[in-house]
């Protein structure tokens, strides 16, 4: 298997594949509990933070196109893109408005265990269905952390994910997060 760092050209493609592949993530699931509005709503998201990632860091994905993951880099220096620069249009407002509430209890709640210094963001590794338990994704994580300049930053939504993040040398940082009616979340840590 070879992991590979995403061309701008191909960004639309691993952005459909992402939203595919996290249909049913427990995070997403919650922010955005009707199917519908969460088809229309993933697209939208995981592209802005493809967008990010692209430029701020990195996108990787393997050799089959079925699983990526998104490294956004934070602190002062990249401040300016981490925020959009297009205007939310009308229709994108609309898109929003049902899930706004949830959406400010997860910031909140993140916001709380997300490392004021600089670091590396992992903010979505994911992996189409049929190719899972495959090792691509950890493979994916060891190839970015060997030469990781940073600390490294996630929320795992799930207990396996937390589990591989642990065989990784990332630690728990606080209080896990448990959304109410909703997901936990486990922000951790990977120290440089």
């Amino acid at each position: 298997m070879e992991i590979q760092r995403l061309t701008r050209s191909r960004a639309v493609d691993v952005t459909d594949a992402l939203a595919y592949a996290m249909h049913h993530d427990p995070l997403f699931t919650w922010l955005f509990p009707d199917e519908p509005g969460r088809a229309d709503l993933l697209p939208l998201i995981l592209g802005d933070l493809v967008r990010q990632s692209l430029d701020t860091d990195r996108v990787l994905v393997d050799d089959s196109g079925r699983t990526a993951s998104l490294w956004i880099r934070r602190g002062p220096a990249t401040a300016h893109a981490e925020e959009s620069d297009e205007e939310p249009t009308d229709e994108d407002r609309d898109l929003f408005a049902p899930y706004v509430e949830r959406l400010t209890v997860f910031r909140r709640e993140v916001g709380r265990h997300t490392p004021a210094r600089p670091h590396l963001y992992l903010s979505v590794i994911a992996t189409l269905p049929g190719a899972r338990g495959r090792g691509v994704g950890g493979a994916m994580l060891a190839h970015r952390l060997a030469d990781a300049d940073l600390p490294v930053y996630l929320e795992a939504t799930t207990e396996r994910g937390r589990a591989l993040y642990l065989r990784h040398g990332f630690e728990d940082t606080g209080d896990p997060v448990t959304l109410p009616d909703g997901p936990t979340l486990y922000p951790m840590l990977r120290p440089l």
